[in-house]
């Protein structure tokens, strides 16, 4: 059983125009809303490749019966921590000329200390039957940055595997208690670690120094140019494939969501970033945040190629 943690779940509402221009008058070609979250992408994709899973997190009373349906709608089997409010709202913006994606995330509302001793309750209860546990996203207003490390901490007693993307303090806080596995994109890793990564060799450089510390495996998503995937002793690239990118939002969640199949099958590391490289392309040509399908994923997987480095 994979487990997913997602603490600030979201509507993620996706824009997408012809061309953007800031303070002004701009024409929407088309909308979409998808209920969202990091770790709730996870899910889903998983899912969607076969895999079982279940989905653990704070929901918000007003409206969170979005959450609650799209969960059912996929088979996925779900406990939650209900607490006041409603879901954040993120509006994404795709401006198709340029390529250029913007976001407008909302904070999650305010969380009680009692809901965040429950939730804990909660995960710790699961982590019995868990092989894998992802923890991925932001945290809503009251949950301290120290939760991950938290949650990792009771993994590491049960000997599971861990995934871990998130930024910033998040991060900093999470490779404390050693996860398996982190997967920042290249934004994420520059800001979090405060290093400018302008080429390959300096990406694989921060990313050894985080493996020093004891995380395992650092898979570092790059956008269009594709990933790269490092442990102590090896590094491979995947050059990102030629596609019709209809939706950007998502993609890291489906790469994730690859990356955990792979290693549910036990499969090395280059496989890992081939599955989440295929994971990945399957979503990009799907509208707003939809996660992606297996046909999908089969398609994409045979086109990916991966190159080892040296280190």
């Amino acid at each position: 059983m994979i487990t997913t943690i997602n603490l600030n779940p979201c509507i993620d509402k996706n824009i997408i125009v012809s061309e953007f221009h800031c303070g002004q008058l701009n024409r929407v070609l088309k909308t979409r809303t998808d209920v969202s979250g990091k770790a709730v992408n996870v899910a889903l994709a998983v899912k969607n490749l076969g895999g079982t899973v279940e989905c653990l997190g704070f929901n918000y009373r007003s409206n969170g019966e979005l959450l609650e349906n799209t969960l059912k709608a996929h088979n996925i089997e779900y406990e939650f921590v209900w607490v006041k409010g409603s879901l954040r709202t993120n509006t994404k913006i795709l401006d198709i000329r340029t390529n250029v994606f913007t976001e407008l995330n909302e904070y999650g509302g305010h969380v009680a200390k009692s809901d965040v001793f429950r939730i804990k309750q909660v995960i710790n209860d699961h982590l019995i039957r868990s092989s894998l546990v992802v923890i991925g996203g932001s945290v809503p207003q009251g949950v301290s940055k120290s939760i991950y490390r938290d949650i990792l901490r009771e993994a590491s007693k049960h000997k599971i595997k861990t995934i871990l993307d998130a930024e910033k303090e998040l991060l900093l806080e999470g490779i404390k208690e050693k996860p398996y596995l982190i997967k920042p994109n290249l934004f994420e890793l520059q800001t979090t670690f405060g290093r400018s990564c302008r080429t390959k060799e300096e990406i694989i450089a921060v990313a050894r120094e985080i493996i020093n510390t004891g995380v395992e495996i650092v898979c570092v998503s790059l956008g269009k140019d594709g990933a790269i995937i490092i442990n102590e002793k090896e590094a491979f690239y995947s050059q990102g494939l030629t596609l019709d990118i209809q939706g950007v939002q998502g993609a890291g969640d489906s790469m994730v969501a690859g990356i955990c199949m792979a290693m549910e099958a036990e499969l090395p590391i280059e496989e890992m970033l081939c599955y989440g490289m295929a994971a990945s392309a399957a979503s990009l040509v799907l509208d707003g945040t939809q996660m992606c399908s297996e046909e999908g994923f089969w398609k994409h997987k045979e086109k990916i190629r991966v190159e080892k480095m040296q280190l």
